[in-house]
């Protein structure tokens, strides 16, 4: 039978606090981060290269820096950054920051004014490939970037803030939605300068914005680098083909060294087969197919202080799959039973990741305090992967392939999380591992967090959204209400001709509607109430502890975890049983305290919880989920995928292949 619940054991956890691939960092970080067995992150930031506000440097000053900006502002101090900036092409200068982003000394500036100029250290001569836009519209492509001015810059910030810098992409995905992307192979910039082109490569052949028909070439006489891209095959099924030899590139020369995770994956509706919009599950079972060491997972949506009085956080419309994000999550990920419980119930090594999407603060610039539209990397969201000894940017890429990883918002938890199950006598399993067990077994399931004694948040006034269930809630202070113990049970991968395989999607609401596993149910709710707590000082916050317990039965399941400051039924913002509702209901409540900043949208007058205000109210965390089989069934799909990535690492160690830049590439 499908794990039936046993009573709740709210008892102390073990003694024991190892957790899978959490060694302690020997080379790498400040001297407070060694003890933490997780290390925060952003894999989705934009810059002037394309259609960000500030500067490449400024974003990973501001996101790796620590404490106030040389030009005002905070910094938020993130352990590792990958620069995942748009593919195709700029016409700005993007070693200066935008007029718009009010930075002293820092105005739009073009190449067609910087050309020939030695700025940064960095001397751009000529915009390279096909031309492309004349005058201050002259655009240099992405490809062209990339080598010569985003991956210079992360060198030179490697040697001074001695963090994990990563150069990536938000790849514009033929006939998709846009995916996060990186290829560390080359990209050593704290040993040696090292390059970044098969980051590069990959954007020119395979980024639908970028049109470029040369690319970079060897001689006089225009010979190609890189010779035989596809430029028509950028739209609708046939993209989705193109994204899928994208997909498959990655797997045969890069297999360990790269990943491709979609992005803001409902923004723009269903996918369409004459268009370029959208996904449904069939496409992401399409590219884990492809690429089963490096395309998966999903990435929650970002921009999350652009909610509106009519909704549109994540910057989300009511045309999105869902109508708007949930609990600041796209509806595939927040529904219990969605699109991304239907990949679970597969099987499937499929995880889930949250990053910043910073472009802009809308109405604010960089160094306010306030944002209308998004996050500088590191003040609003955190992924957490493992930390490692002489933690690197390889480690960052396992630690999101292995599945242990989980994202928080607003550091409603810390960089310590424990969440693992095991059986009598057996070891620990944690996220993205595979527990085998005997029918009839109990499964104890811990979880141990922190929550802080406060976040980034400017506001220290009451959570609008809690005052009308009397709860009084700094917004700078959200407490944990409870936690959610999801649980589902996995049915085997469905094949490509299976007649479930592709599932028809819908925009607005009625996407909201779509049960792809309908096992799928919150197993546990563990209110912060009950579980058991340590206070750790004035400056460390308090650590909670739960132990539950679950009886194995004769089919395989999941657990994943989610945990809020919103208790169950709280009006307009979560159901009876703890689910987020639409967050353009969070609009339907005013903000009423005198500290209620003046860029919150107003309705007749009244101030309503929007914007920043918004996100800092409604605050959730995820954790990947913990794989359970019975004995002698076949292995799930992670763990066999799991198994090929160990394969290849070993192959790897046995050619004697240590350095990423002597793996094998095949173009």
């Amino acid at each position: 039978m499908f794990p039936s619940g046993k009573t709740i054991l709210l008892t102390a956890a073990s003694a024991s606090m190892a957790l899978t691939q959490s060694a302690v960092a020997e080379e790498w970080g400040r001297g407070e981060r060694r003890g933490n067995p997780y290390v925060a992150g952003d894999m989705h930031n934009h810059n002037t290269c394309t259609d960000g506000s500030v500067a490449a440097g400024y974003t990973i000053d501001r996101a790796v820096g620590r404490g106030t900006a040389s030009a005002g502002g905070n910094n938020f101090d993130l352990d590792w950054f990958t620069l995942g900036n748009h593919g195709g092409s700029g016409n700005r200068d993007c070693r200066f920051s935008d007029t718009s982003a009010n930075i002293p000394g820092q105005t739009t500036t073009t190449w067609s004014q910087t050309l020939g100029q030695t700025i940064d250290g960095i001397t751009i001569s000529s915009l390279k490939g096909t031309p492309n836009g004349t005058g201050t519209g002259a655009q240099m492509w992405r490809w062209q970037s990339i080598r010569e001015i985003e991956y210079p810059t992360i060198v030179d910030r490697s040697a001074k803030y001695d963090k994990v810098l990563i150069e990536g992409l938000e790849w514009i995905a033929p006939g998709h939605e846009h995916v996060d992307v990186a290829v560390i192979t080359g990209q050593h910039p704290r040993k040696a300068a090292g390059n970044a082109d098969k980051m590069a490569e990959f954007e020119y052949r395979f980024d639908r914005a970028d049109t470029d028909a040369i690319g970079p070439v060897i001689d006089a006489g225009g010979n190609q680098l890189w010779p035989g891209k596809d430029n028509v095959n950028n739209t609708g099924t046939a993209g989705h083909q193109k994204a899928l030899t994208g997909v498959k590139w990655l797997q045969t020369n890069y297999p360990l060294q790269s990943y491709i995770i979609p992005t803001h994956t409902e923004r723009q509706g269903p996918f369409s087969a004459t268009a370029n919009k959208g996904y449904n599950i069939e496409h992401f079972r399409d590219f884990n197919n492809a690429g089963p060491t490096v395309a998966f997972g999903i990435e929650s949506p970002g921009h999350f202080a652009e909610g509106g009085a009519s909704g549109g956080s994540g910057s989300y419309t009511t045309n999105a799959v869902g109508g708007g994000t949930y609990g600041m999550s796209g509806i595939y990920t927040a529904k219990v039973g969605g699109l991304w419980d239907g990949l679970l119930g597969e099987g499937r090594n499929f995880f889930m990741y949250v990053s910043s999407d910073w472009h802009s603060r809308g109405a604010g610039g960089a160094r306010d305090s306030f944002t209308t539209a998004d996050f500088i990397p590191g003040e609003y969201t955190k992924l957490y992967v493992p930390n490692a000894g002489r933690f690197s940017s390889q480690h960052v890429i396992d630690g999101m392939r292995s599945g242990n990883s989980y994202s928080v918002n607003a550091d409603l938890i810390g960089p310590d999380m424990v969440f693992r199950a095991k059986t009598r006598g057996d070891d620990w399993k944690t996220m993205g591992e595979t527990l085998v067990v005997r029918p009839g077994e109990k499964i104890t399931v811990e979880m141990e967090l922190t929550v802080p004694n406060e976040n980034n948040s400017p506001y220290s006034f009451n959570n609008p959204l809690l005052v009308p269930v009397g709860i009084k809630q700094p917004l700078n202070k959200p407490i944990l209400d409870h936690v959610d113990l999801i649980t589902g049970q996995i049915t085997g991968v469905v094949a490509p001709d299976a007649p479930n395989y592709a599932v028809a999607n819908a925009a607005g609401t009625a996407g909201a509607a779509i049960v792809y596993n309908p096992s799928a149910s919150i197993a546990r709710q563990i209110p912060a109430t009950q579980m058991q707590r340590e206070h750790r000082g004035d400056h460390d916050g308090k650590r909670l502890r739960f132990t539950t317990t679950f009886t194995a039965g004769t089919k395989p399941f999941y657990i994943r975890a989610r945990g809020t400051n919103i208790p169950n039924g709280t009006p307009n913002v979560s159901d009876t049983a703890g689910n987020p509702l639409l967050d353009a209901n969070n609009a339907q409540v005013s903000c009423i305290d005198p500290a209620c900043p003046a860029h919150l949208e107003t309705v007749n007058g009244a101030k309503k919880v929007t914007h920043d205000v918004q996100a800092y109210s409604n605050v959730w965390f995820y954790a990947n989920p913990i794989f359970v089989r019975p004995e002698g069934s076949p292995k799930l799909l992670v763990e066999t995928n799991a198994e090929l990535a160990r394969r290849l690492g070993q192959r790897a160690d046995n050619d004697h292949d240590h350095d990423d830049d002597h793996h094998h590439d095949h173009h």
